[in-house]
């Protein structure tokens, strides 16, 4: 079983994206691709993403896909950039350490945003956030799991 879903920190301009189990790069693509259509965010909002319960695989084709996407709504003005660079930071949180590795290629594909890798998810989401405390929902390894059912639109979860 896999899981993709999100859920948005408005006050903070954060939306933090969890994938957990067997999923592939074409998977994670195509939900990103229905959350940047979707519009629930701006360019100014930064990312932090929870693949600490995902034991997939991303291939670099799909890191050039999500690149393409994020380009494509930025060229169309849909995404802003802002003047200061907010909205360029992705923390990306996970155990494995091959991770790190796909953090360093997805820089090749995506050099408008400053990609970083974390073990710990406080840091991450400290860094993403500018927040030094974590929601308490989130200190949970399960947090995504846990939380009600209706905090993402049906047309995003898989």
């Amino acid at each position: 079983m896999h899981r993709a879903d999100y859920r948005l920190f408005p006050q903070l301009r954060l939306i933090c994206i969890i994938y957990s189990g067997d999923m592939d790069g074409d998977e994670i693509a195509d939900h990103i691709g229905k959350i940047i259509q979707g519009g629930a965010v701006g360019r100014t909002w930064n990312c932090l993403v929870d693949l600490r319960s995902f034991i997939g695989n991303i291939h670099h084709s799909s890191l050039e896909r999500i690149s393409k996407l994020l380009n494509e709504k930025q060229e169309s003005g849909t995404l802003k950039r802002s003047p200061d660079n907010d909205g360029s930071r992705v923390a990306v949180v996970s155990y494995n350490a091959g991770q790190k590795f796909l953090v360093n290629l997805a820089r090749v594909y995506m050099r408008d945003y400053d990609l970083r890798h974390f073990s710990d998810m406080r840091q991450g989401f400290a860094w993403a956030s500018g927040q030094d405390a974590l929601p308490p929902e989130m200190r949970s390894l399960d947090w995504h799991l846990e939380r009600a059912e209706g905090g993402t639109p049906p047309k995003l979860r898989t």
